[in-house]
């Protein structure tokens, strides 16, 4: 009888408190557009998340193609990804955290003259240069405003994908078969070491072009609510806000973190 007592015990060791963790694989891209060991500041953000993740909730990193991951959000229930920037399309198919993973400072245009000497109107700046070429990285969102003007032009952008995608088109503008790019500050200046050219590019600040915020999100589904409330606790942790806000500090440059501050203090 005893022997019995013990069994049924241990059986219920799952209901008091002893459950397994909560399962997320989180998709990061099997390409990088980073030649530094420690990643971008999104890198970081997910080291973080994993070092508060217990014990309810486990964040497996899953490096996958572009193409294979948005399947993946639209099909799992289990599978999130990081750093994806808010749209009323993703927003039809995905969940997102409450607060962004990641700010940067907004888009530049980078060229290799200087094109003006004011914030930089796109939609002007067409109509001035007819066959002006911008290259982008293909399958990344720069938010609604720009995605919307690049699907209104798309003429004007020549897109590029595969492994180090913003160093070839950096390379690119080097030898002048691009007139510009929009490109983050911060990814061009990675870049230098393989293109020496980019440290003489001349940065040009867009037109009412906001910080740009990247959210974990994860597929619209019971088991995906249950990660991102999970998450969502995690990231509301004095000890998350405080080392999310000096992990930015420590990945860009006192020029650059200067364009995010004010949002950073407001978010975290």
């Amino acid at each position: 009888m005893q022997a019995l007592y013990v069994a049924v015990f241990l059986l219920l060791l799952p209901c008091y408190g002893l459950a397994a963790p909560e399962q997320m694989w989180l998709l990061l891209n099997n390409t990088s557009d980073s030649r530094n060991s420690r990643g971008d500041v999104d890198i970081q953000i997910l080291a973080l998340l994993q070092q508060l993740a217990p014990p309810d909730l486990k964040i497996e990193p899953l490096r996958l193609g572009d193409a294979r991951t948005w399947k993946l959000l639209r099909e799992q229930g289990n599978y999130c990804a990081l750093s994806k920037i808010r749209t009323a399309e993703r927003e039809r198919f995905l969940l997102f955290s409450k607060r962004p993973t990641s700010v940067y400072p907004p888009v530049q245009l980078i060229s290799n003259r200087r094109l003006a000497d004011h914030p930089v109107d796109l939609t002007l700046l067409f109509r001035q240069n007819p066959r002006m070429k911008i290259g982008i990285v293909q399958g990344r969102s720069y938010g609604e405003k720009l995605d919307e003007l690049i699907e209104q032009y798309p003429q004007h952008f020549y897109q590029r994908s595969g492994e180090y995608a913003a160093e070839t088109l950096l390379q690119m503008l080097a030898k002048q078969r691009l007139d510009a790019l929009l490109e983050f500050a911060a990814t061009a200046r990675g870049h230098q070491a393989q293109v020496p050219q980019s440290s003489h590019f001349v940065t040009h600040q867009l037109l009412h072009q906001p910080v740009i915020m990247g959210y974990l999100v994860c597929t619209q589904s019971d088991n995906g609510k249950k990660l991102i409330q999970l998450t969502d606790h995690k990231m509301q942790l004095p000890q998350y806000r405080k080392q999310a806000i000096e992990l930015h500090r420590q990945y860009f440059t006192p020029e650059d973190f200067l364009l995010i501050e004010a949002d950073l203090l407001q978010i975290f």
